[in-house]
């Protein structure tokens, strides 16, 4: 996944498990984001989530199944706009929404350019931050 700030923000899926050519990342959807609202100029997109492993390590209780784990991506706008203060945004977003474009790519083959309004309403939960932070790296 890669995250881009052209045309106001947008997301862009790659899968690794294309057999006809596994060492290069084929490009499977691109989703936009919503437009900036406000006069608002998006400066960082940035996204977190766990880490991707193979098959769960021997050693922990229990692990999170592909389909439930979350990414949260973090949107921070031009502080300007905002009195020069920082004001980001998150949105949260299930791995199975964005699972859903690597499948079906894998049945079409062919790449999705996907509108927010198809989606974004049903498969995110957006919140804005009332204090700065700093993800723990």
């Amino acid at each position: 996944m890669v995250t881009t700030l052209k045309d106001g923000g947008e997301i862009r899926i790659y899968s690794f498990g294309d057999p006809s050519s596994p060492k290069r990342p084929m490009h499977v959807a691109t989703l936009h984001l919503p437009p900036p609202q406000d006069h608002r100029v998006l400066l960082e997109l940035t996204t977190t989530t766990g880490p991707f492993l193979a098959s769960p390590p021997a050693d922990v209780p229990f692990a999170s199944a592909r389909n439930v784990r979350v990414h949260v991506f973090t949107l921070h706008h031009d502080p300007a706009v905002h009195g020069g203060r920082w004001q980001p945004a998150c949105f949260v977003v299930h791995n199975r929404t964005l699972i859903q474009y690597v499948d079906a790519y894998r049945e079409d083959v062919g790449a999705a350019d996907v509108p927010w309004e198809e989606w974004g309403p049903q498969g995110t939960r957006f919140f804005v931050l009332a204090v700065g932070f700093q993800w723990l790296r």
